[in-house]
């Protein structure tokens, strides 16, 4: 004979976006694809995601400003450790705001379950979705950035850091 009890369990989840490495492919995986938050942000009537090339440009640009001001190390090991500890910071920021803007959306989804009349749910589902945008979008300017930083890896005085037009009158 067994003794029968109620018993229940409570599921802890820790994100996906928190358990891995903070690496570019991470990051890449964990965002979602531009075509799903754009069809999502004009079917819930949010503003869509800035244009990637502007993101781009924009990650690039404060890279410029980040490391023009920065003395870079002598070798290139230590210009990859710097790359890599800045990186490392910065997908690890952007990984928190994925994880965040999911738990947003988990909480929205739940809430419309629990009760489709509910008031200002459709307001719930918009704010995750901005959430998602912003993480997005951070995503991309990271991503622009990067160009930068890999280039200076590279060639400490590259071009990477000036603007193109002091680039293009730099004597070859």
């Amino acid at each position: 004979m067994s003794a029968q009890t109620d018993q229940t369990a409570t599921v802890i989840r820790f994100p996906q976006e928190r358990r891995r490495a903070p690496t570019l492919d991470a990051l890449t995986d964990a965002i979602l694809p531009e075509t799903q938050l754009r069809s999502l942000a004009e079917i819930r009537g949010v503003t869509p995601p800035r244009q990637v090339e502007r993101l781009h440009a924009f990650g690039r640009e404060r890279a410029r400003q980040i490391f023009g001001a920065t003395a870079l190390p002598e070798t290139r090991e230590a210009r990859q450790h710097m790359a890599s500890d800045w990186l490392t910071l910065l997908v690890s920021r952007a990984l928190a705001r994925v994880a965040d803007a999911r738990s947003l959306t988990e909480q929205a989804e739940r809430r419309e379950i629990e009760d489709p009349q509910r008031d200002g749910i459709y307001d719930d589902l918009a704010q995750s979705l901005r959430a998602e945008i912003v993480a997005w979008e951070t995503a991309q300017n990271i991503l622009g950035g990067w160009e930068v930083v890999q280039a200076l890896i590279d060639d400490p005085d590259s071009c990477a850091v000036t603007d193109s037009a002091a680039c293009q009158s730099r004597p070859i």
